[in-house]
Parts: C-alpha cells; structure tokens; sequence
C-alpha cells in the first residue's frame, strides 16, 4: 500500500481559553423575568402567616391594583373576586 504524505500541524505554543465565555439569550431574558415573579408567588404562598388569603399589589403591563389572592392555578392567580391574572403578564407583585 502507498503511504500518504504526511499533513502540516503548526505547532500551538499558547494556552487556548476559548470556551471560557459564552452567549445564552435565554439566561438575559431570565434575568427580570417570570422566574423571580414565580420566587415572590412562591414565597408569598409558603410564608408562615398565609393561610387563606394575602394582600398584595400586583403591577401588569397595563395596570397597578390592590387585590387579595388566594391559589394559584397553573399559569394564573386566583383572587378572592374570583378572577384569574395572567402570571406572565406580571411584572412585580409586592405583599402589603
């Protein structure tokens, strides 16, 4: 069999840190978003002087409002007026 001519390597004389760094537009969006809202929800459900309901202010996209809630179902949170807010629509909720 013919042997193959050999290949050229140049010869690296540096250490190489290029995996050290790297972009995720996902983590930025994560940031300031739903998941803190979903920290304070969760804390304020699983605070020791929530039994049935909290007063809280919610500020949304379109809106600042006083509201008592009471559950959470899924994506929304249930008030004591009986409705549902959109927890992605949720900007900053504050317990009062």
């Amino acid at each position: 069999m013919k042997e193959l001519p050999k290949v050229y390597a140049n010869p690296m004389e540096k250490d190489l840190h290029n995996n050290k760094e790297m972009f995720y537009s996902k983590l930025l969006e994560d940031r300031g978003g739903t998941k803190n809202i979903l920290k304070e929800i969760d804390s304020i459900f699983g605070s020791k002087d929530f039994v049935y309901k909290s007063k809280v202010e919610i500020t949304t996209k379109n809106d600042v409002f006083e509201t008592e809630i009471v559950g959470k179902s899924g994506s929304y949170l249930l008030t004591m007026d009986g409705e549902k807010i959109s927890i992605p629509s949720i900007l900053d909720i504050k317990k009062l």
